[in-house]
């Protein structure tokens, strides 16, 4: 074993890296050595009493040798040390935000800690539980903070919703999308040399109220429909109607209007009844 002396001095300086190591080391010995005992004693003591006042950043530097030995295994230190180890370093990344929280935490879940910090991001981060069961994936998600989402409602009126019903109820065995994207159902490079210089900006703009898709054809548009409401009587409304329309033109392809002129056609059944005859 290294000088006595030499580890007296270690102990005097609370190298606990340098301490950690010759435990490491001497670790089959620590039984038939009596004064390896008293130094194995001696860190589990005094280790945290010293760690604790450091700052984070630098108590995150104590604890990473001794953490490596401890997860090499073999490493000498008695149960309920590294229990309590595994517990203050969980702390401790829980403080610094480090990033292998959840991972260190899985690799200690008979610790309850560790199982707190798993239900925590079970319920807050699932996301990031279901990426560290996975080794052919990788999956992120934003940030959320404390306070309300900024988010609106898919659609703007009840009479869209509505719209939306009849129109998933007359294609049952098709799939209807409302508020598509026109660039994501329209072939841009075939029709933009048919397309005036405001149509071509509009294209990258404009929005379809419902989109039937077939399923079976890979998912292929098969019907375009727009719910024209008194919002389009406006100029700009119209001017954006008519650009929209000559798009669809120079694709081939039929637009079908619907406006209900009273407000009893906004229910379920009269949008189902009225979509029905138009796809007669």
């Amino acid at each position: 074993m290294e000088d006595i002396e030499q580890l007296y001095t270690l102990l005097v300086q609370k190298d606990w890296e340098a301490i950690g190591k010759v435990i490491y080391k001497h670790k089959r010995a620590r039984m038939q050595d009596p004064f390896l005992d008293q130094v194995t004693a001696f860190f589990e003591a005094e280790f945290f009493t010293f760690a604790e006042p450091l700052a984070a950043a630098e108590r995150a530097k104590q604890f990473e040798f001794t953490n490596l030995i401890i997860e090499l295994g073999q490493h000498g230190f008695s149960k309920n040390f590294v229990d309590r180890f595994v517990d203050e370093r969980l702390k401790l990344m829980q403080e610094t935000k480090n990033s292998a929280l959840l991972s260190y935490a899985q690799s200690y879940q008979h610790r309850p800690l560790a199982k707190q910090i798993i239900q925590s991001f079970l319920q807050t981060k699932p996301e990031a539980v279901a990426a560290s069961l996975r080794e052919n994936m990788t999956i992120h998600a934003t940030e959320v903070r404390d306070g309300k989402a900024k988010t609106i409602r898919l659609f703007k009126s009840k009479q869209e919703e509505h719209f939306y019903e009849a129109v998933r109820k007359v294609f049952p065995t098709y799939h209807p999308y409302p508020n598509v994207a026109l660039s994501c159902v329209l072939d841009y490079q075939s029709i933009k040399d048919h397309l005036s210089e405001k149509a071509k900006l509009y294209f990258f703009q404009a929005i379809i109220d419902s989109v039937v898709f077939d399923v079976e054809s890979g998912y292929e548009p098969r019907y375009f429909i727009e719910l024209d409401s008194s919002f389009h009587d406006g100029a700009k409304a119209q001017a954006n109607d008519q650009l929209k329309d000559s798009i669809f033109r120079a694709a081939n392809t039929k637009l079908i209007r619907i406006r209900p002129l009273n407000a009893k056609a906004s229910s379920v059944e009269e949008f189902e009844r009225l979509v029905r005859e138009v796809m007669r």
